[in-house]
């Protein structure tokens, strides 16, 4: 497995000839910013130093061929109209607008159905307590019904599905072309392992952490 670390400033000379994968961390910051007003300001700096980090790989060692993405299935086809609904002025979807006139092609790292019983598996789990579903299923189960054992059961199966999306994914990304370079946008903690092969450059700004740390924040003191 690839090891994931922050690489500064590495000797071009040693990367040139192998594959490169960019992997930009991310969390959903435009509904984010609406649940917790975080300060978009800061969602555009770093979207602005990823664009100069990104710029500066290009630079280096060449230009970025496949810009891997997840939420999107393997099989289809994504272009630049799936990211204009983050609007069309603001850093993320301008580094997008100039990888793809640089001819870079938008790729999907989720096998299709996956992520659909991902999404169930996990309101369901998030249903199981509400009162109001749990009388439903007492309805028609009996009071007896154990919630608990409901849960453990389903996070076994969200456990086993994210573990099909992981390998999933790895594959999809081992299939990077010899000699070229992509950038994978991903959720930040998402578990995945790193094909073999690939030099792997962790793009994390400062201001990612800035926005972390103030979500969390704003999350504790909601809860408090």
């Amino acid at each position: 497995m690839a090891e994931l670390g922050k690489i500064e400033k590495p000797e071009a000379s040693t990367f040139l000839a192998k594959r490169k994968l960019y992997v930009v961390p991310t969390l959903p910051f435009e509904e984010l910013a609406s649940q917790y007003n975080i300060d978009m300001v800061k969602v555009e700096r770093f979207w602005g130093e990823v664009r100069e980090k990104i710029n500066y790989f290009i630079s280096t060692y060449g230009k970025i061929s496949i810009i891997y993405i997840e939420g999107v299935n393997e099989d289809e086809v994504a272009g630049l109209e799936y990211f204009e609904k983050i609007g069309k002025d603001n850093n993320h979807y301008k580094l997008i607008k100039g990888l793809l006139d640089n001819g870079a092609v938008v790729k999907g790292i989720e096998k299709t159905g996956q992520l659909e019983r991902s999404k169930l598996l996990f309101e369901e789990y998030s249903k199981s307590f509400y009162p109001e579903v749990q009388e439903i299923h007492k309805g028609y189960y009996g009071k007896d019904i154990n919630f608990d054992r409901w849960r453990e059961y389903l996070t076994k199966k969200i456990q086993e599905i994210q573990d099909e999306m992981g390998k999933s994914a790895t594959r999809i990304l081992g299939e990077l072309h010899a000699d070229s370079s992509g950038i994978l946008i991903i959720t930040d903690g998402r578990p995945i392992e790193f094909p073999e092969g690939i030099d792997i450059f962790q793009i994390r700004p400062p201001a990612f952490d800035e926005i972390e740390r103030n979500i969390r924040e704003k999350v504790n003191t909601s809860i408090g």
